[in-house]
């Protein structure tokens, strides 16, 4: 939500799962070119547990063409509306 709207550059893919009590959900990590300024704090990784990026993520032909410098990939983070009314964030091309 901190980045919302804001684009960036994806320069590095790793699993980042998250686990709670005796639950693990799957999640990504993501190293970003530029940083943001979060809370006072600049930051420039952006975790997450959300299914359809961390699928996204999962693809490993992206993550060793992305991790070696062989591609890059531009982003932004936005907010959408699920068809239930739901708030939650995706991020699409910049």
């Amino acid at each position: 939500a901190k980045i919302d709207g804001q684009a960036f550059t994806v320069e590095h893919i790793e699993d980042s799962d998250y686990t709670q009590g005796d639950e693990t959900t799957k999640g990504v990590k993501l190293t970003m070119k530029e940083s943001f300024s979060i809370d006072g704090n600049k930051m420039n990784k952006f975790h997450t547990t959300r299914v359809a990026i961390v699928k996204k993520f999962s693809d490993q032909k992206l993550r060793d063409d992305i991790n070696s410098g062989s591609e890059t990939l531009h982003l932004k983070c936005v907010m959408e509306k699920s068809s239930s009314g739901k708030n939650f964030f995706n991020l699409v091309d910049a």
